[in-house]
């Protein structure tokens, strides 16, 4: 039951946004230069479908700079959270500035990192990794910190040392809270790197969405939105899937 509501929410919303959409745009209250029609976009992507790779080829290269930034932020993020976690004195010595530096607008270093590591791929990644970085070291090491000692003790006297001690109790405790800040990197990776490409690249959904923005094509805009929304949502359900599975088989 629940279910079917949140699917009709999601069809009204959607249903209600193509109505404001249509309206704007037949009665004239928006320019066509500033606000595109729904059949001007629709014929848009039409002209670029005729040709995939138009479209899988910026996808590939947005999707391969994300996975790599995001695998880059789940292994840093993940040892520091265990490392600084574990120890009380680290943890009210390092979470804090940690943290302090998680709410500063990040984006800003783009440009160091454009200048140091170039235009293309790298420092995409880079921007990507450190927006990613944040909420899993963060969640990481809070989860960590929060660990049952009673468990840890009775892993001990079980033989439970080192590696073993942190598979068989830490990763099942921190689990959930690591799992969800996953998803929201995935994410802050994804929206981060598309703005980067759109800022200065040369490939990807970004720098498409540049392009057309640049040649005032705005049909063509409006059609790479459109599947930019498509791809996001598409990649937070994949990895929804992958990380329900994953936890499962943790719990076990």
């Amino acid at each position: 039951m629940i279910t079917l509501r949140r699917g009709a929410t999601y069809v009204g919303v959607i249903a209600f946004v193509l109505l404001v959409w249509v309206a704007l745009t037949s009665f004239g209250s928006i320019k066509p230069f500033l606000l595109a029609s729904p059949g001007a976009v629709l014929d848009s992507l039409a002209q670029l479908a005729t040709t995939p790779g138009k479209i899988l080829q910026p996808i590939g290269v947005t999707l391969a700079e994300t996975g790599t930034a995001f695998a880059i932020a789940t292994v840093a993020g993940v040892v520091l959270g265990v490392v600084v976690g574990s120890s009380k004195l680290l943890v009210a010595a390092y979470e804090p500035m940690v943290t302090t530096l998680s709410a500063l607008p990040l984006i800003i270093l783009y440009p160091v990192l454009a200048a140091t590591l170039g235009v293309g791929s790298p420092s995409k990644v880079a921007i990507g990794a450190l927006y990613g970085f944040f909420p899993i070291a963060i969640s990481t090491m809070r989860a960590v910190a929060r660990v049952d000692p009673t468990l840890m003790t009775a892993s001990r006297t079980m033989g439970g040392r080192g590696l073993g001690l942190v598979g068989s109790v830490v990763i099942p405790a921190v689990s959930p809270a690591v799992i969800a800040a996953m998803r929201v990197a995935m994410s802050l990776s994804l929206v981060t790197i598309i703005a980067a490409e759109f800022i200065s690249g040369a490939a990807g959904v970004g720098y498409q969405l540049a392009a057309a923005s640049q040649g005032l094509d705005t049909p063509a805009l409006f059609g790479w939105v459109l599947i930019v929304i498509v791809l996001t949502i598409v990649v937070n359900i994949l990895f929804a899937l992958l990380t329900t599975a994953l936890r499962r088989g943790i719990e076990r």
